[in-house]
């Protein structure tokens, strides 16, 4: 059969967990068995105790969101543990089944489509205490995923289930989880909203204001389908939302639609392209406080644009920041590394200088910054397409032909 050992483990878990909590004293059978019925072969994983049971009443509604008996004996909790696991159990083609007999347990079902059952097939699992998200994939290449998460499950289910694409980190509120992003600086955050100390949104809003931070897209995860919290999270800056319970898959195709956004936003920004189209670039793509950044930084860099002692130590000491926040904040919005940049804002000055036609090659080259002139054609060129006296041809030949029509 074909199942995600995460995902199983998950709903046991919760299965478990739930008959240890409504069994005081007695006994909690955990049972698997091959069974065939119309026709079609099951796994049956059955979960079951000798607990306090389930009123009639309630019995109906175990699995709905939110919903918590009321009882002597209710746990506490969210009441979205059953929900999640009966999600989960149908992402999987499969069905789950309780009975209960009030003051004599209850006994929970999972049935799983099996078609081939191979049992020597298990060879190829990964150790058992091997975590995807372990502190050894930490200096990986991969894009860095924040999860903020006070359901210890859900956190462990979206790492486990995103671990192959993301090196993933993962905080228990939202305090936590803004401390790790400052820290850390992660590509994504996914976060759900209801959390102690700090809630999702408020998470949201300080990150979003924070020049550190406020490049780095953000996924809300709700239990309730909310406009209300939707409204606000994305006041707050939030760049989508997510309902739960969803399928891991559909969170990965919503990250990759967002981290794909900014990528194709550095390309346009790294691209040969005109001033005017760099300046619209900037107020239509990016938010008020990445677009403060920029015209920040380019600020600091036109003060000084005549020095060759500008870089990544001189940039990060203006900007109050470390050398390494300030390389990947750039890097993140740009798309280019923080010399990149500079370069990037010296051929920018050099192109505006070029078209204002009061000063010659070597002297453009003077006061942005480059004493080189080999150096300064190369990376005119490399902006550009073609060196300083080409381009002018081909600004006076357009003219020429302009004054002709």
């Amino acid at each position: 059969m074909y199942f995600d050992k995460e995902v199983i483990q998950i709903i046991l878990d919760n299965l478990i967990s739930n008959a240890i909590k409504y069994t005081e004293k007695g006994t909690i059978h955990i049972d698997v068995s091959l069974n065939e019925r119309n026709g079609t072969t099951f796994t049956d994983l059955t979960v079951s105790d000798t607990g306090y049971g389930i009123s009639s009443k309630a019995l109906p509604h175990i699995f709905d969101r939110y919903y918590q008996e009321g009882s002597d004996h209710q746990a506490s909790g969210t009441g979205i543990g059953l929900s999640l696991v009966k999600s989960l159990v149908e992402l999987h083609e499969g069905e789950i089944h309780v009975t209960s007999r009030p003051n004599a347990g209850n006994t929970f079902q999972v049935s799983l489509v099996t078609d081939n059952f191979y049992p020597n097939a298990l060879h190829d699992e990964p150790h058992p205490n091997k975590k995807p998200h372990d502190k050894e994939n930490m200096h990986s290449n991969k894009p860095i995923l924040l999860v903020v998460e006070d359901n210890e499950d859900i956190g462990h289910y979206i790492a486990d289930s995103l671990a192959h694409h993301f090196e993933v980190k993962l905080a228990t509120n939202g305090k936590e989880g803004y401390d790790i992003a400052i820290e850390t600086l992660p590509d994504i955050i996914v976060s759900d909203i209801m959390m102690p100390i700090m809630d999702g949104i408020e998470m949201c809003r300080t990150l979003k204001k924070d020049l550190r931070t406020s490049h780095i897209p953000i996924i809300l995860l709700t239990a309730k389908d909310s406009i209300k919290d939707k409204e606000e999270g994305y006041l707050g800056g939030a760049d989508s939302y997510l309902t739960k319970p969803f399928s891991a898959g559909l969170l990965h195709s919503r990250i990759e639609n967002l981290l794909q956004t900014r990528r194709k936003l550095a390309k346009r920004f790294s691209k040969h392209a005109a001033l005017n189209e760099k300046t619209t670039l900037i107020n239509d793509s990016l938010n008020k406080v990445d677009k403060e950044f920029i015209e920040k930084i380019e600020g600091v860099i036109a003060e000084r644009l005549d020095s060759d002692r500008i870089d990544t130590g001189y940039l990060a000491d203006k900007m109050c920041m470390s050398n390494s926040t300030l390389y990947r904040k750039i890097k993140a919005v740009t798309g280019l590394s923080t010399n990149e940049y500079i370069r990037k804002i010296r051929m920018k000055y050099a192109e505006k200088y070029l078209l204002e036609g009061k000063y010659n090659i070597s002297e453009i080259a003077f006061k942005v910054g480059i004493n080189n002139m080999f150096y300064f054609r190369q990376c005119f060129k490399e902006e550009f397409g073609v060196n300083p006296s080409e381009y002018l041809k081909e600004l006076k030949g357009n003219h020429s032909e302009e004054k002709e029509k």
